[in-house]
């Protein structure tokens, strides 16, 4: 899980919480739990000029009651299911103000990809994920 503490900038004129900045945190937490079993979000590139990356496949999502400036809120991810080729997540926002107050929930899965840094206009091209990746995982949830 991450915390975040709502600004003014991630507001409309009424002090609510933009939808894309729940999507924002999300990935954020998401990239958190990449850094800690020390898995890089971007691969980096082969001799082909190609890499990795984890592309959104469906997100589903309720929003259960809105956040406001200065809130604070917390993102709790965790793993829901492990695919050849993709990770469904389970995803919860609280917010933390004064009790842990139930904002948002849902799950979105994210498919593993090597894409061409070359010829941006190529489409990625799913992969199985690697073993490397898988046994991070599985040491990091023991």
């Amino acid at each position: 899980s991450k915390t975040f503490d709502v600004r003014l900038n991630e507001t409309d004129l009424g002090g609510i919480v933009h939808h894309s900045n729940y999507f924002h945190w999300i990935e954020e937490t998401e990239y958190s739990f990449f850094e800690s079993i020390g898995e890089p979000v971007i691969g980096e590139l082969d001799e082909d000029f190609k890499g990795t990356g984890w592309p959104r496949a469906e997100i589903n999502i309720k929003f259960v009651k809105p956040l406001r400036f200065r809130d604070t809120v917390r993102v709790d991810l965790s793993i829901k299911k492990i695919r050849s080729a993709g990770i469904i997540y389970s995803v919860e926002m609280y917010r933390l103000n004064t009790e842990a107050e139930l904002i948002l929930k849902g799950q979105y899965s994210a498919i593993c990809c090597r894409y061409s840094a070359v010829s941006l206009a190529s489409n990625p091209e799913v992969m199985p994920i690697p073993d490397s990746f898988l046994e991070k995982i599985c040491t990091h949830n023991t």
